[in-house]
Order: C-alpha cells, then structure tokens, then sequence
C-alpha cells in the first residue's frame, strides 16, 4: 500500500511565542519515523509530510498528501492541535470523500472513543509499532482486523475497540525511517546552530507527576541496549550527516550503569558529536555527568516547575530544592548547560509563590536557559482531576481543546489568578529572568538575532506594566 503520515502544523496560534516554540520545537516527527520504518519493513511505500517544518495549513497539508496518490493517511494528534487534525482530515474528505483516514497519537490514546471522531475512519490508540504494520497488510488484502489490538473503528455506525495493545519490544524495532524526513532540522545549542536529529533509549516513566500523562501512555519503562543506540548514532553521522542528538526518553539518566556503558561505548567510536535530553536532578552525580560531558554531552534540561515547597509537595515533585541547586552547579563545573523548566499556574499558585521562585531564578547564576510555561491539564493527568474538583485554588475554564497551549493561554484559573493575569505574569517572568547578564549569551545561542528583539520587546512590556502600576499607586498584578 501507498501510505502518507502527516505532522500537523501547531505553533500557528501561539502569536509571539510561536517563535520561540519553532526555535525549540522544531524536531524530526520521531513517533512517525518509528511507524513508517516498520510499515517499510511490511512492504508498504511511505511517505511522510512535516507540516509544522513545511508551514503548512490543514488545506495544503491535505492538497499535499493527495497529491502523493495515497491508499490511506494517517494523522498524529497531541491535544493542543487536535482540532488542526480533525481540520486537516475533514480537508481530506472534502477533496477525496473515500480516502480512508487514520489518527494516532496521545489524545485518541487517553480519551480513546470520545476523541475518535466521525471523519476518522480509524483511531489507533497506544503503542503502534504493531498494531500499525499488520493493520496495513490486512487491509491490503482484505481481511478482517478485530483481532488486532489498538484500533477504533465502526461498524454499522456503531464504534468498536479492540482493546489495549501490548507493550512494544523497542529493541526489535527498525531504526526510525529517517530518509522520509528532511535534513532541515536545526537547533540552536551552546556549541552553536547544529542539524538535529531525534533519538530514543527508553520509553515509559517511573514518576507520577500531576501534570503529566505518561502513566497512562507508557505504564512501565522499556530499554533498548546501549550498543544498540550508539548503532543507531553512529549510522545517523555516517549516512544523515547529523551531529546533534536530542534524546526524547523522559529521563536521559534514569539508569545509571546503562549511561556508563553507553558513554563507554560512544568514546571508542570517536565521533564528533553533541547530544542533549531531560533528566530528574536527583539522577546525577559527579562521576556521571563528567563522563556525559566527556562524550558530547552540552545541555540537561531539568523539571524545576516551583521553587515553593508546598506546590512541589502537591504535584508529586519529591525532589528537594536544594537537589537542583547542586543538579545545576555540578552541570556548570564540567561545561554542560542547564535548561530548567518552570510552570505557571499550578495547584496552590498564588502571587506570593509565583514571587518565591522568580526571585529563586533570578538569583540562579548556574541557571543558563530557563521556560516558564502556564500549567495546563492535559486529558489523562492528575492536575485535570484536581481542576475539575476545584482542589488547591483550580478552576477549569474551557474544555475547547485548541486553548490547552503552554504559552500564552491559559485554560484554569489559580486562587486569586486569572487567566489573564498568569498569561501577563509568565510575559513578566520571563523577561525579568533574562533581565540577567548571564543569561544574555545562552538566550542569543539558542534564539538568535530575532529571539533577541522579541525577548526585549516583552521587556518593554513587563517595564510598562511596573511603570503604570507605580504611577497609578495600585495593587501589583506581577512578580
């Protein structure tokens, strides 16, 4: 079969802040990669359209698509542009009424029927890799696939699922299809612009933060070997010429003995290459980050989210303060760059714990980079609970699924904050951050001559908002 999977472009809404979402967001579609390798491995011909690196509208998008002469689309979804999905496959329908569609993704995965809407022809929920490739060669051939789990259907207009797939063996999968995908991924990282590629050890997370849905997505961490990995670099570099990694695992150093290994690994093979991922503060220790350092490693990005230790206790953030501290410290001691991430709005949120930990960062010299995001409550996490029972100061405004962004919306408000008033607050807290000397550098590496003038005109804006609550003598609205 002749298959075509679309990314849908999503950072279209996110006015000034789409910039900065596409400076640091614009990666190779990984999942997709993943899915159109073992499709190609199944005899199928594939094709895969980026239409958030292509700037494409759910009209070009589905023009394009046609165009490759396709047997089915298939469409990944995260519930920020579920909409844009459901748009791009409605453009599909109303230029090839018979074209048979298929959505995957975290959205469907979570909300499973509610989600699967009438456009969709099927719904893919879970882990794909298998479900995927023998739905292909069943529907190539005509058969019946209601013995495969993971997928929604209908029949007889009536919706049908045929259960949970099981977990995927990841060290039996094919290296994602990077050939589908352009060379034209760039990041901006303290060694300067590099081409990025996206790669994956482990999937599934061991934590239970509330803001998260991973315990839903992925219940139990999976591994796939390090020579494995260091394989898969190693052929990116020779064939993609790409010397920039971003590992996509929830937790790069979730396992200490296999980074080891992997670092071991990676120092025979000599390579020029830099890598980046996520960890926790409290998965690092001297030894470890030398050895990463030793091998590429130039940035760690760490999940702060509040320097208040009460909201740290409510969303299940059982790291000490004091642990990213020294998380930050040992990072900058061997050259390696810290991001930290930092959420608005989250239960118990007030301006007093918004102050808290903007005067934290603000006094954080080992803090390079930092992202202030609004928290929002995804479908499948703990925090929409909450917010639906009104817990901790949560009150859920809207359930229009195109609002549920991290950067300038906000879908709850928080005790005493509005929406309105955490949107301002994160434009504030963000410039004041950066209003720091040392971050000046950081900021022009990864953003560029532009990221520049747009941090300075939210300056302005957060110098005007001081400057008119001064001279109106009123209540502060920021921190």
């Amino acid at each position: 079969m002749r298959v075509v999977l679309l990314f849908p472009q999503w950072t279209q809404t996110y006015g000034i802040f789409g910039y900065f979402a596409r400076r640091h967001s614009g990666r190779p579609p990984l999942g997709l990669a993943y899915l159109a390798a073992v499709a190609e491995r199944a005899g199928h011909e594939v094709r895969i359209i980026d239409g958030q690196r292509e700037g494409l509208g759910p009209r070009e998008l589905a023009r394009k698509a046609l165009a490759e002469r396709p047997d089915i689309v298939g469409i990944t979804a995260a519930s920020p542009f579920w909409d844009t999905a459901r748009e791009i496959a409605a453009q599909v329908k109303a230029l090839a009424r018979e074209m048979p569609l298929a959505v995957g993704g975290p959205h469907i995965t979570i909300l499973e029927e509610q989600a699967f809407d009438p456009v969709f022809d099927y719904g893919f929920v879970g882990e794909a890799d298998q479900s995927w490739p023998e739905f292909l060669n069943r529907l190539e051939a005509g058969r019946a696939f209601e013995d495969i789990k993971g997928i929604l259907f209908r029949e007889n207009g009536v919706v049908r699922f045929t259960g949970m797939p099981d977990p995927v063996d990841i060290e039996a999968l094919p290296f994602p299809a990077r050939h589908l995908l352009s060379s034209d991924y760039w990041i901006g990282t303290p060694k300067g612009r590099k081409r990025l590629a996206t790669i994956m050890w482990s999937r599934g997370c061991p934590f239970r933060c509330v803001f998260c849905a991973t315990s839903i997505l992925s219940k139990k961490v999976r591994k796939r070997s390090p020579e494995s990995v260091v394989e898969e670099m190693v052929s990116v570099v020779c064939d993609f010429k790409e010397r920039h990694f971003l590992f996509e695992d929830d937790n790069l150093t979730l396992d200490r003995a296999w980074m080891l290994r992997f670092c071991d690994l990676l120092e025979r093979c000599r390579l020029p290459l830099t890598f980046e991922g996520c960890t926790r503060a409290d998965l690092l220790d001297e030894e470890l980050v030398k050895r990463m350092a030793g091998v590429g490693l130039v940035r760690l990005m760490l999940g702060l989210e509040s320097a208040d230790p009460e909201i740290r206790r409510i969303i299940k953030k059982d790291i000490p303060l004091a642990c990213h501290a020294e998380a930050n410290a040992l990072c900058a001691r061997h050259g390696v760059e810290t991001l930290n991430f930092v959420m608005l709005g989250l239960p118990g949120e007030t301006r007093e714990t918004v102050k808290r930990t903007l005067d934290y960062l603000r006094g954080a010299h080992d803090i390079g980079e930092v992202t202030f995001s609004i928290a929002t409550p995804y479908p499948g996490t703990e925090l929409l609970e909450m917010a639906g029972r009104g817990e901790y100061g949560l009150r859920l405004m809207t359930e229009d699924w195109s609002k549920y962004r991290r950067y300038g919306s906000a879908v709850m408000a928080v005790n005493d904050l509005s929406p309105g008033d955490l949107v301002r607050l994160q434009n504030d807290g963000l410039a004041s951050i950066y209003l720091a000397p040392w971050r000046w550098r950081p900021m022009w590496r990864k953003m560029g001559l532009l990221g520049v003038l747009l941090t300075l005109f939210r300056l302005i804006l957060y110098l005007g908002h001081k400057l008119t609550r001064w001279t109106r003598g009123g209540r502060r609205c920021s921190a």
